[in-house]
Formats: C-alpha cells, sequence, structure tokens
C-alpha cells in the first residue's frame, strides 16, 4: 500500500516543517505494516504547487492520501501600522483557498482517491473546512492510533472491497472519524482520545533536509513536543477544541527524541510544542526540564515556550535556569482583571506581579523575558489602553522583551465567536461589517467564520496600531508585532523562489537551485541579498551526512520518503521564532492569538 502525506501549509515566510505528519509516519513505521509512506509539500518544494503535486502524483500512484492542514491563516491582523497599496482594512491572509487549488488537483487526478483531512486548524472546524474543501472524509484530533488502525484496515482487506469503501466504514467507527453521507450530511465518529502522546514510543520523528537547512538559515528551533491539549478556555483560542484534556508525554521520552535531533541533525535549539508549557501543572514540565538538562547533550541544548501566567514557582524557576530555557513568553494579554475575565484568563493582576517578580528577580543574563499583549477585545477603551501603556512602560523598563497586537482574529467555534459582537467592530479585508449599530450586537455562522474575520475595539486594528506605535514609540524592548523584515501579507516576489532555492540546495540540486537564487538577487531587494547570503553560507557550513544516511532523490519532490526503506530517510527542521543564540525574530513572531494550535 502506498500513502502521500500531503502537507497542506502555504505560508512562506516561516518555513516550518511537517511535525505532526512525521509524528505520524513515525507511528505507521512503528507498526510494522507493509505501508510506504511519502511526504510532500507542494508550496515549498515548487513554484506550481499543482504541477509539482500532479508529478508527485505520478510518480508515488498512492492508494490513500491524508492532507494535513496546520493553519487556515496566518493569524497577523496587521502586519503595518499603514494600509498597503491594495487599501486592505486587515493583514490576515486566507490558507484555505490555496489549499482548496490542491483538492482540485487532487479530484482531477483521479475523483475515488480517498482523500482524508486532518491536522490543528481542521480539527478545530472540520465540518467546516470539509465543506469549504469539497471533501469527503476527516479524522479530527491526534492521528497516530486512528491512522494506523485505518491503514491496518485497508491493508487486511487487500483490496477486495475497494480501499475508498474500506477507508469510509473504518474512519466512521474511529475516535474523530467524518464521513460524508450519501445526503451529504457529516457523520462524525466517536469523540477524539486525547491518550495518543503518552503512549510509549521507540520511533522517533525524522526530519527532511530542508528543514534543517531552514532551521540553521533562518533560525527557526526544532519542534518537541511535551504535552498535548489545553485546560484553558481562553476566549479567542482554539487549542482547546483540538485536545481539550492534557496528555502529558514521559519526560525522558522527550529527552530521547531531544537527543536524536542533536546527534543526527546537529540542532540543538528547541521549540517546547505545546499551547502553554506549564499546565496543568508545572510538576510536569519541571520533570521536562530536568530530563532535558540531564540528557546526553544537556549542556548544548536550549529552548523556548509559551508560559501562563501561573503556575508558576520558585521550583520551575531553577528548572528553567539549569535546562536553559532562553526565552519564556508569556501571553499576558491585558493589565486589567476586567480585561482578563473578558479573555476567560484562569489568572489576574496580582498573578502577573507575582510571576514576574519571581522572574526579573531570578533571571540569568542570557534569558529573554518575553510577554505578548493583545489589544482590541470586547470592552476595550481609551481607559484600560492607557492602563496598559503605563504597565508595559514599567515592565520594559525593567528589561522585559514586549510584543502587541491589535485585534482578535475570531475563529470558528470559540467562546468570542458564541458571543454576540458588536458588528461596527468586526473588521474583513473590506472595511467593517457594519458602520451604524443599528442591528445590535450579533453572533456570525462559524462558516463564515472561515474567512478572515478580526474583533477590533474602539478602533480599527491598523489605526490602533498606529497610535499605540506612537505612544510607545520611546520604549526600547516594545515592538509592534509585524513579522519582521519580509510579511506574509506583502510577501515579495523573490521570497517563494528562495524557499524553493533552499529545498533544491538541501536535497544536492545545485542547478535548479542556481536557477531560483538568480529570481531572488534579480531582485536587487537587499533583503533577499543578506537572506541568500546567510543561506549559502548555512547551505555550505552543513556537515556531511553520516556514512549509511540518506542518498538524495534526483528529481522534484525529493523530500518524498519511503518509511520501508530506513537507509532513504532525509535530514532537516522544524516550528518558527528562534531561541537563544539564533539570529532573533520579533517578539511573538509565531503570532499572539493561538491560530490552530
Amino acid at each position: 500500500m502506498r500513502v502521500l502525506l500531503l502537507y497542506a501549509n502555504p505560508h512562506q515566510v516561516l518555513p516550518v516543517g511537517p511535525y505532526g505528519l512525521e509524528i505520524l509516519r513515525a507511528a505507521v513505521a512503528e507498526s510494522g505494516l507493509p505501508v510506504e509512506v511519502f511526504v510532500c509539500n507542494p508550496f515549498l518544494e515548487s513554484l506550481d504547487h499543482t504541477g509539482l503535486l500532479t508529478e508527485v502524483l505520478d510518480r508515488t500512484r498512492p492508494d490513500l492520501v491524508a492532507m494535513s492542514i496546520r493553519n487556515i491563516d496566518n493569524a497577523v491582523v496587521a502586519c503595518d501600522t499603514a494600509p498597503g497599496a491594495d487599501g486592505r482594512w486587515i493583514d490576515v491572509v486566507d490558507y484555505l483557498a490555496p489549499i482548496a487549488e490542491l483538492t482540485r488537483t487532487l479530484r482531477a487526478w483521479d475523483p475515488g482517491l480517498p482523500v482524508v483531512a486532518g491536522g490543528a486548524a481542521f480539527t478545530s472546524c472540520p465540518v467546516e473546512v470539509m465543506d469549504r474543501l469539497g471533501l469527503d472524509l476527516g479524522l479530527a484530533g491526534p492521528g497516530e492510533a486512528a491512522f494506523t488502525a485505518l491503514l491496518a484496515r485497508v491493508v487486511a482487506d487487500g483490496g477486495a472491497r475497494g480501499v475508498r469503501r474500506v477507508v469510509a466504514e473504518t474512519l466512521s467507527t474511529l475516535p474523530g472519524g467524518l464521513v460524508r453521507t450519501a445526503d451529504g450530511v457529516l457523520g462524525p465518529g466517536p469523540r477524539p482520545r486525547p491518550d495518543v502522546v503518552s503512549r510509549p514510543t521507540t520511533a522517533l520523528p525524522r526530519i527532511a533536509p530542508e528543514y534543517v537547512l531552514f532551521a540553521k538559515a533562518r533560525g527557526i528551533p526544532t519542534a518537541l513536543r511535551s504535552h498535548a491539549g489545553c485546560p484553558l478556555r481562553c476566549s479567542y483560542c482554539v487549542d482547546p477544541l483540538n485536545v481539550g484534556k492534557v496528555d502529558a508525554r514521559p519526560a525522558h521520552a522527550v529527552a530521547a527524541e531531544a537527543e536524536h535531533y542533536v546527534e543526527r541533525y546537529g540542532l540543538t535549539h528547541f521549540h517546547l510544542a505545546a499551547p502553554e508549557v506549564n499546565l496543568p501543572y508545572e510538576g510536569v514540565l519541571t520533570e521536562v526540564c530536568e530530563a532535558l538538562a540531564g540528557s546526553r547533550h544537556g549542556e548544548r541544548i536550549s529552548w523556548h515556550g509559551y508560559f501562563n501566567v501561573r503556575p508558576f514557582s520558585e521550583r520551575l524557576m531553577d528548572a528553567l535556569i539549569r535546562s536553559r530555557c532562553v526565552r519564556p513568553s508569556f501571553s499576558v494579554d491585558a493589565f486589567d482583571d476586567r480585561m482578563l475575565r473578558g479573555h476567560r484568563k484562569n489568572y489576574r493582576m496580582s498573578d502577573v506581579e507575582d510571576t514576574f517578580g519571581l522572574l526579573l528577580r531570578r533571571r540569568p543574563e542570557w534569558m529573554d523575558v518575553q510577554i505578548g499583549v493583545l489589544f482590541g477585545q470586547p470592552g476595550e477603551t481609551a481607559e484600560t489602553l492607557e492602563n496598559a501603556i503605563r504597565h508595559i512602560r514599567r515592565l520594559a523598563d525593567r528589561g522585559v522583551s514586549v510584543g502587541y497586537s491589535c485585534g482578535l482574529r475570531v475563529y470558528p467555534h470559540t467562546p468570542l465567536a458564541r458571543t454576540p459582537l458588536d458588528p461596527r467592530h468586526l473588521y474583513r479585508a473590506g472595511g467593517p461589517l457594519a458602520t451604524t449599530g443599528a442591528d445590535g450586537p450579533r453572533t456570525v455562522p462559524a462558516a463564515d467564520l472561515l474567512t478572515p474575520l478580526v474583533y477590533c475595539e474602539p478602533m480599527p486594528p491598523r489605526e490602533l496600531a498606529a497610535y499605540l506605535s506612537e505612544r510607545l514609540s520611546d520604549c526600547p524592548g516594545v515592538t509592534f508585532i509585524d513579522e519582521g523584515p519580509v510579511k506574509e501579507a506583502r510577501q515579495p516576489d523573490w521570497l517563494r523562489p528562495l524557499n524553493v532555492a533552499t529545498v533544491h540546495l538541501a536535497n544536492g540540486r545545485s542547478g535548479p537551485a542556481a536557477e531560483m537564487l538568480r529570481l531572488v538577487l534579480d531582485s536587487g531587494d537587499s533583503r533577499a541579498a543578506g537572506m541568500t547570503r546567510r543561506l549559502l553560507q548555512e547551505a555550505g557550513a552543513r556537515p556531511p551526512a553520516p556514512v549509511g544516511s540518506e542518498p538524495l532523490a534526483p528529481v522534484a519532490g525529493e523530500s518524498l520518503v519511503p518509511v520501508a526503506d530506513e537507509s532513504l530517510v532525509p535530514v532537516g527542521s522544524e516550528r518558527p521564532v528562534p531561541p537563544g543564540s539564533e539570529p532573533s525574530a520579533p517578539v511573538g513572531a509565531e503570532g499572539l492569538q493561538t491560530a490552530t494550535a
């Protein structure tokens, strides 16, 4: 049996590897099933994503495609205080439109090919995404156990009843499975089980060579999963929709994966991939810290993670220092108890004072303490803005790095989406939904929320960002979160060729890489020249692969790697915002508001 894992991620500014799909591939390999698994991200491997996908389909002839949808958009409400040439009111970049081009390509290649959608963004609103993309099959929630069980059923059938029929029948019985019935209604399977992270496993995720090169050339840390799920129910966040119950991974397994990345790929800087690393109990994170510090490469490892304001104790601070947490980031969001209640946070200002008092008293010189603030929630006023500015100034004066964003993306099924909202403060790219409040507050149907919609009060997002930028312009260490010098919403023409060139270079194809780099350098953009120089430095500095490691594929789609043959597995990395000694990204460059977990 042949399976294509399709990484449907159009994001270009910080190319993030398919960590979830690599975990899935490792689980399939561990199962021992006679399955060849291939991984492909058409948006990163070619300027023509649909053409590359067709080529990959022709070459691999998959029996089943599993499509991972990581994000439905980039969640950056305003990438600049000034509007662009297009006059858009918000800068959120919609990813479902280009993803739909992939689904149409799949149908055109073979209308009967079973395509199972999954991934973090899909799990937060599966029915709406399936309707938008015209898909019939889905798997919400953690997929390791369910997807392996699905493949086992198909393999056992041996093609007697047809792959698509077996897939549909099996999904209807699996946790998180969704199947569109003959009358068009989507029938969900049982609720997804969260207890797959803690299952013992000997298989470790692999990393494709391009993601190793992206990590080193762009300062992108490697994802390292410590747990899944979040017990909080913050008003704007989709994490609880993905996996509500927290399932912690054994600390020794986290450390073993980190050792694997250090020894096999030379990657030493990690992002603990969890919604809030110190929830629900800080003891779990303390154990992970101790395991990392005591690992074979503890002295080389550093990491970054997102924290909740509480719990946070002296004991946890000791563990962060021992394990070299170089950048603890806190989504404080607001500096007023009423506003924190509006966000449904589980802490108050007294907790903020206690936690940051401890952090600033104990932090080593190399630790960069960061906070993120979300402006524009319902109830934001001139008074709450002034209060927040005072707190931000005080924290910045004490050496805290502060990043702020203006406006909240309203995602389907979140508490914010279920709250009646004043349409005068709801914005699409073309402007507010209403100019008067005559109709009163209202909710927006979940399907309509797939198209970017932002709430921002008391003024439009860009106007609010400009106001705060002016008020905080004399504050070093305080930044408006704008994605840095290259922005997804105003993406320069040379960025995608640069990414494709990186894939070619990482896989040993100097000719195609040179062709792409000519397009990059012909732009005359100093940013392009600088990023190209760093890329070539890192590509030349990459150590040779160990004897017996993966050969490089000679044709397009080279990151396609059969699981069945260990000798064909490539090298790479994953995930944005650099920690520690890597080049710095803007504070909160991954986005203050979680888009998909």
